[in-house]
C-alpha cells in the first residue's frame, strides 16, 4: 500500500457522491480510500430529504489531497459501488 507521507503540497480534492444511506455504507467508501493509501482530510455526510423507492439517500462530501489523476481513479472506484448513486 502506497502512503503519502507528506501531502500538505498536494491539491485539496473534493469528492462528492449520493449514496445509499445504510449500515455499511460508509466502511465501503472509507476502505476505498484507506486501500490505497489515501487519508480523508474530511467527511460531511448530510441527510437528503428525498427518498428514492423507499431506499434513503445521503449526500457525502469528501475532501482528500492528490493528484488529479488519483481523483479520477478514486471516482471511478467509489462509482462502482453499489451503494454510490452518483459521483461527482
Amino acid at each position: 500500500m502506497e502512503c503519502i507521507a507528506n501531502d500538505e503540497n498536494l491539491p485539496l480534492q473534493t469528492i462528492v457522491l449520493t449514496v445509499e444511506d445504510e449500515p455499511g455504507t460508509l466502511f465501503l467508501i472509507s476502505s476505498v480510500f484507506s486501500n490505497r493509501g489515501i487519508s480523508m482530510k474530511s467527511i460531511q455526510m448530510h441527510e437528503d430529504n428525498l427518498p428514492m423507492n423507499s431506499v434513503h439517500l445521503s449526500r457525502l462530501t469528501i475532501r482528500f489531497r492528490g493528484e488529479d489523476s488519483r481523483k479520477k481513479i478514486i471516482s471511478r472506484l467509489l462509482s462502482r459501488l453499489d451503494c454510490v448513486i452518483e459521483s461527482r
